[in-house]
């Protein structure tokens, strides 16, 4: 669960149509928020206006991003340095994505925390943009306060499907045709963006909506988000990883209780089948028995030989489902395209797992080891072997 947020299942995006007439407004941000306070008191609630006309050197684009002090938990952003922006502040403050730092100007010291970011729109069609040094009299400013890891680093896209899973391209495609799936938006992944008080520039309509909630129960916050919108007039698309919250639904607690009685038969199966099989291989092997018996082994000594087979069975059993398994888990999350699904070997359940089998083995084959050492030499010779 605590995965599934940082890789962002947890989130709902929302947009308005293309061409529709009602955009989304900072109104609509309170409404929401007041909807999903009594259901989803957890709920986190941000939007943003972008702004993709500011320009630095190389003519490389950056992003003016007007948000709020919500954002960076909503889209659950990993702060590399200093802090995030506070509402209201004075002067305004500003938190820059790592690789647009990399891209700016050598700035006066090594960090830009603490330093003036500014964009001068009288410069050039674009408005220019710096950190430190001279700001020109016509330029807007804002301090310093943070830098971010850009989500495009992750190699995972906002709905949490991983750019190097091996059908997420697909997967994303088809979810596109079927309106499900958010196109692309190079603010988002290009980590050129820079992240300020919606305050400071007054900016409207607000262009995305971000909600974050419990990933399990996503698709009914959806609903509810989506009637808020539509009956305040607006045209609303939202976009949510839906598999996840299926999987992550209350309904896998019965899968989980299924999963022990499954685990259980299969033991109860499997050292059935190892009874018989002693028994079976006894019956063959009472010329050895007796043999044994016959050059003074005892009847413990017997016990004792087929007891350890049968623990040895089931060990080298467990241990080659336990290697089974992991594999199979392995090729089953390279195959989906929600970065979220990822297979590691569970140390603790499988030493638990062997250590069931082996235990059970013990006490099962018991009886099967006891009967088949009662075998008289004597007994053997007049039955001609």
């Amino acid at each position: 669960m605590e995965r599934a947020r940082e890789l962002g299942t947890d989130r709902i995006q929302v947009e308005v149509e293309a061409g529709a007439r009602a955009l989304l407004e900072v109104e609509d941000l309170e409404s929401i928020r007041s909807v999903l306070a009594e259901n989803y008191p957890q709920a986190l609630v941000s939007g943003q206006s972008v702004s993709g006309n500011s320009a630095i050197e190389g003519k490389r684009k950056a992003y003016l991003v007007a948000s709020d002090e919500g954002e960076i938990a909503a889209r659950s952003l990993r702060l590399l340095e200093g802090r995030w922006f506070k509402e209201a502040a004075d002067p305004p403050e500003v938190v820059l994505e790592q690789p647009l730092v990399a891209a700016l100007p050598a700035a006066e010291s090594g960090s830009p925390i603490g330093q003036m970011l500014w964009a001068d729109p009288a410069s050039s069609r674009y408005r220019r943009i710096g950190l430190g040094g001279e700001i020109p009299p016509t330029a807007r400013s804002w301090l310093v306060v943070g830098v971010i890891q850009s989500p495009g680093e992750s190699k995972v896209n906002p709905l949490g499907f991983g750019e190097d899973r091996r059908f997420s391209g697909m997967i994303e495609s088809a979810l596109q045709m079927l309106g499900v799936a958010p196109v692309e938006a190079p603010w988002m992944t290009g980590g050129m963006s820079l992240h300020v008080d919606r305050a400071s520039l007054k900016a409207a309509p607000v262009d995305w909506m971000v909600v974050s909630v419990d990933p399990s129960r996503v698709n009914s916050a959806r609903v509810l988000v989506e009637e808020t919108l539509i009956r305040r007039g607006k045209a609303p698309l939202l976009y949510a990883n839906a598999a996840w919250s299926i999987l992550a639904s209350p309904e896998l607690d019965g899968y989980l209780v299924l999963h022990d009685v499954f685990f259980v038969v299969t033991v109860v199966i499997g050292l059935l089948v190892l009874i018989n099989l002693l028994l079976l291989t006894g019956r063959r092997r009472r010329g050895e028995v007796g043999l044994r018996r016959a050059e003074g082994a005892t009847r413990a000594d017997i016990f004792w030989q087929f007891l350890w087979e049968g623990v040895l069975i089931s060990l080298v059993g467990a241990i080659l489902g336990v290697g089974v398994g992991v594999v199979v888990a392995h090729l089953r999350a390279g195959l989906d395209p929600s970065a979220v699904m990822t297979a590691t070997l569970p140390w603790k359940t499988a030493i638990e797992a062997v250590l069931i089998a082996t235990t059970g083995a013990a006490i099962a084959c018991a009886a099967p080891a006891w009967a088949v050492s009662d075998v008289e030499p004597s007994l053997l010779l007049r039955e001609g072997r």
